[in-house]
């Protein structure tokens, strides 16, 4: 697991952002995208909204995608072994960066067809606690013109396509936005926060 641990830390140490591909098994992604096919299907997620829990807004013409916030102490097998391979590559981050980070948060989150969330950072003005952000794309499959790709506002525009399995790393203060989609997208997307 050091080498993928090391594949997120290059990334962030020379552009403050960027994707991996194959960081989570063929047979991890079906687990979390069941996971999520049955909590959506049985009605567990809500519109998401703007803001931190102090003031926290649903605004539609800003963000428009669901979500569902996981918790550490699921039953379900494929969270627990996604929890425990972002609990390790913490402590592997603490160890050789310093980074201090010694909590998480993540949500499942769905775009229906028109659904999209406006340029943002993550990191709330009056709570930088978030570090750093990361979104696991858990698609069937993903052609161009399906949309809701990733764009990345630094040093540039760059886009990241959300193909299946892709885990996208960045810094929290990074503007970003999720394009329209044109397809059901599906993503756990959570942050690795300091206390």
């Amino acid at each position: 697991m050091e080498q993928q641990y090391e594949q997120l830390i290059q990334i962030l140490l020379e552009k403050g952002f960027g994707s991996v591909d194959g960081w989570f098994s063929d047979e991890e992604q079906l687990g979390l995208r069941k996971a999520l096919l049955s909590r959506y299907n049985n009605d567990n997620f809500r519109h998401a909204g703007i803001g931190d829990k102090f003031n926290l807004t649903k605004v539609a013409s800003i963000r428009s995608d669901k979500i569902h916030w996981l918790n550490v102490n699921t039953e379900i097998p494929a969270e627990l072994s996604f929890f425990a391979k972002i609990e390790g590559f913490i402590q592997y981050l603490n160890r050789t960066c310093y980074a201090g980070i010694n909590s998480h948060e993540f949500h499942y989150a769905v775009y229906e067809p028109g659904t999209f969330y406006q340029r943002h950072v993550d990191q709330f003005n009056a709570d930088d606690r978030r570090k750093f952000s990361m979104v696991l794309y858990l698609n069937d499959e993903w052609i161009e013109g399906n949309g809701g790709e990733l764009m990345i506002y630094k040093n540039g525009d760059h886009k990241i396509d959300p193909i299946p399995g892709r885990l996208v790393f960045f810094s929290s203060d990074i503007e970003h936005e999720v394009l329209q989609s044109n397809f059901q997208r599906k993503s756990l997307t959570g942050w690795l926060k300091t206390l």
